[in-house]
């Protein structure tokens, strides 16, 4: 009785979150002690802390009011799963598993049914610095950290960032304290609610628990050799119930030499055009990002989040160069120069709300309002005639999701909506035309997740996207599936196997659909299509991993990928318009059979990290009058050393990726970089060598295989070829520390302009 009312005291006072325990003892079948066993505690399936058994088996975890579960795991020992609240268990029996032999020690990284928890080393978190050279160590399946570039790829797809659950852009968690990290939650199967959004993986830092006071991070990147600018800036601060942030995100670049070779060919019975181009595309752009955050935690199961952000978005490119045109025989000498000039700005407001309710059920609620100015202006001038386009744009996306989950015994519970309404009109200038085009995107889903046993784990989600697109005085109703299945076999505690399997469509948007007819030059121009459907992609994976306790790791996966009805490009021949015109078609089907290997070592030396990445790829294409197939071949080598608070590292692809779509083939860049990080007390240096082997800078290159207009496009950064980056990283901590405790998982946005460029 004293216990509950000193505990209801201490809810109602609003005192520290963990004022209870869980206490209990580990013993195996005959009644011995399971010394140093790892014991974790989990709510809504998120880990929240974690201890080790003494030498008679007995532990002791804080925690709060509400139901969790304890999983207790060790070597040789099948893995112990109860629900409990705050209490003492008593005497818990450790099964030992029936192996030949055991030799497996226990792992920093635990694999769930929905994601892998990782407990970063202290080594690695002395070493790395920054977040983003920490995530770099990890080496999980899917997982592609450029240092150098700052991006973050699973599986060669977008990927959402989140920082004790709400969604950051990369440059605020590139530039978190790796000291401030308490875990690393990473999932390579974003499931049906992420899924929707395009995401390959889901990756969540959760903080260490921190108490009031403030903090200022400064953080700016600038080259040596030519304009590259990056600048980041974070002003933050914790009072009792309260934090506040203030954000600020800079992003400049002037390139001069950008050089652009074409070779392109138009083929019809009427007219035959071909064309040989030599340009420099020299261009800049400036981004800013400003946003204003502040968070109001009631209590531990009760979180309001309200923020505004604005981005400013403007871009030119000037080019000049000569081509020699062929148009039915005659050959024709030209001057190019083209001019084009962007502006974009988005303001938008955020607001967030989630609350947790007895019986492990959670509410999350998220509205985002955005209103967007756009202007985009190009002019291409020829010898022989200018060819220009302006348009002006306004519009504004509202939209909202509701969740609702619950954890039962065994099986969680998750349900959710999803609304936006999107609004767009776009004046086309030169041509005297205004479009105006309405976008509603309704989405539906549930989520169950669970164990089968000790070793099976099973997610499956399926949802109904209901999608209506209109121009005013015609409309398009689309309705669709989207669906995902996961099987996890963890089979003993060095290997695992995942099977997984998503159906996603993907919706056109408003610009594919858009009518308007603009002329790009003499030859060409591009029309949207408002017959256009929604296509549909099922992707099947197999995924085997291996590691090894003393660091050494295998993440290998084959499958099979299929586009139905895929929206790709083509060229057709108008002859009222005597021009080839572009414009999205839907075609028969893409596919791809893959298989790759991600082979590593973390830790070697304690100061090593090896890791070399291979893929091959089957690609077939089809549709209306066109069949290609393509095999590519792709690898990459990287590699870390760290020692204290030094970190080299290096990146390089040793033979590009080729991707088929449609009728376009294309690589992606050569990307080549090495860097040196050192850190002394709040200040991070970073030196990074971009292309230090290819002077060419990144370099890209596609092909057109269309049998109307067959082409090959090349173009390279030069300025990036020998590129030495220098950047500094401040951190000042002030006050008492913060505490950041809850977790947003929510967020909606995304305005569609719909504009043809």
């Amino acid at each position: 009785m004293k216990r509950i009312l000193f505990t209801l005291a201490l809810v109602f006072l609003g005192a520290n979150t963990f004022a209870q325990t869980i206490a209990g003892r580990l013993v195996d079948d005959s009644g011995q002690p399971v010394a140093y066993a790892n014991v974790a505690l989990y709510a809504d399936t998120v880990l929240q802390t974690g201890t080790t058994t003494g030498e008679d088996g007995a532990f002791n975890i804080p925690c709060g009011d509400g139901t969790y579960r304890l999983v207790a795991s060790y070597v040789g020992y099948e893995r112990l799963s109860v629900r409990c609240q705050a209490g003492d268990l008593g005497t818990l029996t450790m099964s030992v598993l029936q192996l030949q032999e055991v030799e497996v020690t226990a792992s920093r990284t635990t694999e769930e049914v929905d994601r892998f928890v990782v407990l970063p080393k202290p080594e690695e978190v002395e070493a790395a610095g920054r977040t983003l050279v920490l995530l770099d160590m990890l080496g999980l399946p899917g997982l592609k950290v450029d240092v150098a570039l700052q991006t973050i790829t699973v599986d060669g797809g977008a990927v959402i960032l989140q920082v004790n659950g709400k969604e950051v852009p990369v440059a605020r968690l590139a530039n978190l304290r790796a000291e401030q990290v308490k875990r690393v939650e990473y999932s390579n199967n974003p499931g049906t609610r992420y899924l929707d959004r395009g995401a390959s993986g889901v990756i969540n830092i959760i903080l260490k628990e921190r108490e009031d006071g403030g903090s200022v991070v400064a953080q700016g990147n600038t080259a040596l050799t030519t304009g590259f600018v990056d600048g980041y800036l974070l002003g933050s601060y914790h009072k009792g119930k309260s934090e506040f942030v203030l954000e600020y995100t800079l992003g400049y670049r002037n390139y001069g030499n950008v050089p652009y070779e074409l070779e392109d060919s138009y083929l019809d019975a009427s007219r035959t055009v071909t064309r040989s181009q030599r340009t420099n595309m020299p261009f800049w752009y400036i981004t800013h990002t400003l946003n204003a955050e502040y968070t109001y935690q009631h209590d531990d199961s009760t979180m309001f989040v309200a923020s505004v952000q604005d981005d400013f978005f403007t871009k030119t490119l000037d080019a000049t160069g000569s081509m020699t045109e062929t148009d039915n025989g005659a050959t024709t000498n030209l001057s190019v120069r083209q001019h084009s000039y962007s502006k974009d700005n988005l303001p938008k407001l955020d607001l967030f709300y989630t609350h947790k309710m007895p019986h492990g059920q959670k509410v999350e609620l998220n509205v985002v309002g955005e209103y967007a100015t756009d202007r985009y202006d190009n002019t291409l001038t020829y010898t022989s005639g200018t060819y220009a386009t302006t348009v002006d744009g306004h519009g504004y996306a509202l939209s909202g999701e509701g969740v609702y989950s619950k954890q039962f015994a065994k099986v969680e519970l998750r349900t959710g909506l999803q609304y936006q309404h999107n609004f767009a009109e776009n004046e086309y200038t030169l041509y005297g035309t205004t479009t105006s085009m309405t976008k509603d995107n309704a989405y539906l889903y549930a989520e169950v997740q669970g164990m089968i046993g000790q070793k099976v784990g099973y997610s499956v989600g399926t949802g109904a996207k209901l999608f209506n697109v209109s121009d005013g005085e015609n409309s398009q109703l689309y309705l669709r599936n989207l669906s995902t299945a996961r099987l996890q076999w963890r089979i003993n505690p060095q290997w695992s196997l995942t099977a997984t399997s998503q159906f996603t469509p993907n919706l056109p948007s408003l610009s594919a659909l858009s009518p308007v007819f603009q002329q790009t030059d003499d030859v060409e121009g591009q029309q949207g299509n408002p017959d256009l459907k929604p296509s549909e992609f099922w992707l099947n994976r197999l995924r085997l991993r291996w590691a090894h306790p003393e660091g050494w790791y295998i993440n290998a996966s084959t499958g099979y990928g299929r586009w139905f009805h895929p929206m790709v490009q083509t060229y057709a021949y108008d002859p009222s318009r005597d021009l080839f015109i572009r414009t999205l078609q839907n075609a028969d089907r893409w596919q791809v059979l893959f298989a790759n290997a991600q082979m590593g070592v973390q830790g070697l030396w304690q100061c090593l990290n090896l890791s070399l990445f291979w893929d091959y790829g089957h690609y077939t294409t089809e549709g209306e009058n066109f069949s290609h197939t393509r095999d590519n071949f792709t690898a990459t080598l990287n590699a870390q050393y760290y020692w204290k608070s030094l970190v080299v590292g290096a990146s390089f692809t040793l033979l590009p990726e080729w991707q088929l779509y449609g009728e376009d083939y294309s690589m992606s860049e050569m990307a080549q970089s090495l860097y040196v990080q050192y850190r002394w007390k709040s200040l991070t240096a970073l030196l990074i060598w971009h292309c230090p082997f290819n002077p060419d800078g990144y370099r890209y290159e596609t092909l057109g295989l269309s049998a109307v207009h067959p082409y090959r496009h090349t173009n390279w950064t030069a300025n990036n070829g020998n590129m030495l980056v220098l950047g500094l990283t401040w951190q000042m901590d002030f006050g008492k520390q913060y505490h950041k405790g809850m977790e947003k998982t929510l967020q909606n946005g995304g305005y569609d302009n719909g504009m043809v460029r």
